[in-house]
């Protein structure tokens, strides 16, 4: 494989090579004294350094620039947003729609469950269901959290007898 792409290059660069214009250029070189050379190698390799910038390094500087102003106006929004956010409404406190057994209850009511068992513990309230499906007791907690507030602090959870049925014990605060 290698051999055959040094022929490709080897054969490239013989038809290069044969072309008048390399062949005058070539001839145009030579005659140069030492010193012209010199100076024609350094304005190549100066055309080479400033065609790699226009190319490559230009672009990467002129996105680099788009992107920070695309970042400042989106933290411009953002902090806009931020600042209105109480306008639109929050997470309901416990003290405006009822107490944590009551927010509990009326959410297990609306998820179609019933609690077993509850017990009132300062700021927490453990909860006890059982035989409920699993899907619909985390619906109700991860419900709990985004309406209320509410959070589990501790969850135990144990499989009944058929499939998709758990019964859980959770300690839930605010």
């Amino acid at each position: 494989m290698m051999n055959r792409i040094q022929a490709i290059k080897l054969q490239l660069s013989e038809q290069l090579k044969a072309t008048p214009a390399w062949q005058a250029g070539s001839q145009w070189y030579q005659a140069l004294p030492a010193r012209d050379r010199l100076v024609v190698k350094a304005v190549s390799a100066l055309l080479v350094v400033a065609l790699v910038f226009v190319i490559v390094y230009a672009p990467l500087l002129k996105a680099r620039k788009n992107a920070e102003a695309a970042l400042q106006k989106n933290l411009g929004v953002y902090n806009q947003l931020a600042g209105n956010a109480h306008k639109f409404g929050s997470v309901s406190s416990p003290a405006a729609s009822g107490s944590l057994l009551s927010l509990v209850t009326r959410q297990a009511r609306a998820s179609g469950l019933s609690l077993s068992r509850y017990e009132q513990d300062g700021q927490s309230l453990r909860v006890w269901l059982e035989d409920v499906s699993f899907d619909d007791a985390i619906t109700m907690l991860e419900s709990l959290q985004a309406n209320a507030g509410v959070i589990a602090s501790q969850i135990n959870i144990d499989k009944a007898d058929r499939p998709g049925v758990v019964d859980i014990r959770a300690t839930l605060g605010q």
